[in-house]
């Protein structure tokens, strides 16, 4: 019997990309989705799952919150199913919250397939259930929307790539941005590096960056945190990777030039954004 997993964010770009990972390392386990806390709460009920993969901030119900509920149900018990808690927060504070809330690990956004699938093994072999995993190697097939897997493990960022020059991926059909030139130096994470940036274009939905990168490219599709600050207040906010071109005309330039669009759908956020972006 295969290993169940239940993904649960309300944002549809860190399912997605939590979900190719997962089948494309162990094609045998089941993943469903939740949307937010509560759908969560009705899947669980309804199905067993043998596993939890959620994000803290959400609407209605919050991951911590699901988690609590989840650790008072006879059937999610901390011994018996594992719960990894996917976030951007990672302070003492929310770690200790989750960890007296009866978590099993903790993973911090940005993060990497490889940090993914380390985290999904660790927590199934915590549990003995890792013999459900399988590792199994997919069949070579087109994937949705006619990419191939070996399409997939570029865009997904596997393996060393040299920075990609003016690879932009956008809707034709999305409204246009307004964007304001600005001056903000700030800090950016990409999987487990920091860089400190400077963003030169804001948006409600994007941020352009120039950023100095020695050892690490960024790719394209991946996730990145920024911080950013307003009111006296530093939120992290969740983005992905939408292009990256070398800011000189060299193929080894270390300045980059990075392009980001909002993953987070979070109300607060949201209103956190439109606050700043009206003071620019």
């Amino acid at each position: 019997m295969s290993l169940k997993i239940l993904v649960v964010d309300d944002a549809s770009f860190t399912r997605d990309l939590i979900r190719r990972t997962l089948r494309k390392q162990f094609p045998a386990v089941e993943i469903e989705e939740a949307v937010n806390g509560r759908k969560a709460q009705q899947m669980l009920t309804k199905v067993q799952f043998d596993m939890v993969l959620c994000d803290w901030e959400m609407p209605e119900v919050t991951g911590v919150e699901l988690l609590k509920w989840c650790r008072e149900q006879p059937k999610y018990k901390k011994e018996d199913v594992p719960f990894v808690m996917i976030t951007s927060r990672g302070d003492k504070s929310h770690v200790v919250e989750a960890v007296q809330s009866g978590v099993t690990d903790y993973l911090g956004k940005p993060f990497s397939s490889e940090q993914l699938i380390n985290k999904v093994v660790s927590a199934a072999k915590k549990h003995k259930i890792d013999g459900k995993l399988s590792t199994q190697k997919p069949r070579e097939s087109n994937a949705p929307g006619g990419v191939s897997s070996a399409s997939l493990d570029v865009l997904m960022g596997a393996g060393k790539s040299t920075p990609v020059q003016a690879t932009k991926f956008t809707n034709p059909d999305a409204p246009a941005v307004v964007v304001k030139d600005v001056k903000i130096p700030t800090l950016v994470r990409f999987e487990a590096k920091q860089f400190r940036c400077m963003i030169v274009q804001f948006s409600k939905t994007e941020a352009t960056m120039f950023i100095k990168s020695d050892d690490v490219v960024p790719q394209v599709l991946g996730q990145a945190v920024l911080d950013l600050e307003f009111g006296g207040k530093i939120n992290r906010l969740n983005y992905y990777i939408q292009s990256v071109a070398t800011t000189e005309k060299k193929h080894d330039s270390t300045f980059l030039t990075v392009i980001l669009s909002l993953i987070d759908q979070d109300s607060e956020k949201e209103t956190f954004i439109k606050q700043l972006f009206d003071s620019l």
